[in-house]
C-alpha cells in the first residue's frame, strides 16, 4: 500500500513541478526581453543615462534567473545570452549604437528561444 501512495504522490508531483518550471521561464523570459525592448527604446530616443539604469535592472534580472534557469535548460543556451548580455553596457558607454542595437536584438531572439525551447509543443516533442 505505501508503494502505491507514493507512486501516486510521484505521479502528483512531478507534473505540478515540471508545470511551474515552465510558467516560472515563461514568465521571466518575457519579463526579461521586456525590460531589453525599453532599454533599448530609451537609447532610441537619446536617453543613454536611463537606458544604462534599465540595462542594470536587466543585468540583475539576468543573473539571478541565469541560475534558476540552468536547472531547466542547456548550458549552450544560456552562454550564448550571457555573452551577448555582457556586450550591452560597454558598447551603449562606447556609444556604439550599431552594434548595441544588433546586439540587444539578438539577446531578445536569445531569450525567446530559451522560452520557446522549454515549451511543450509537438515540435519540442518530436
Amino acid at each position: 500500500m505505501k508503494k502505491i501512495v507514493m507512486a501516486i504522490a510521484i505521479l502528483i508531483i512531478m507534473p505540478a513541478l515540471i508545470g511551474i518550471s515552465h510558467i516560472y521561464l515563461n514568465k521571466a523570459s518575457t519579463e526579461m526581453a521586456q525590460k531589453l525592448s525599453v532599454a533599448e527604446d530609451s537609447a532610441r530616443k537619446g536617453d543613454i543615462s536611463l537606458s544604462l539604469k534599465q540595462l542594470n535592472e536587466f543585468s540583475k534580472d539576468w543573473d539571478f534567473n541565469k541560475k534558476i534557469f540552468a536547472t531547466f535548460i542547456r548550458h549552450a543556451e544560456l552562454d550564448l545570452a550571457n555573452q551577448s548580455s555582457a556586450k550591452l553596457i560597454p558598447y551603449l558607454q562606447d556609444d556604439n549604437k550599431s552594434n548595441f542595437y544588433g546586439e540587444c536584438e539578438t539577446l531578445k531572439m536569445q531569450i525567446n528561444h530559451i522560452a520557446d525551447t522549454e515549451r511543450f509543443s509537438v515540435d519540442n516533442i518530436l
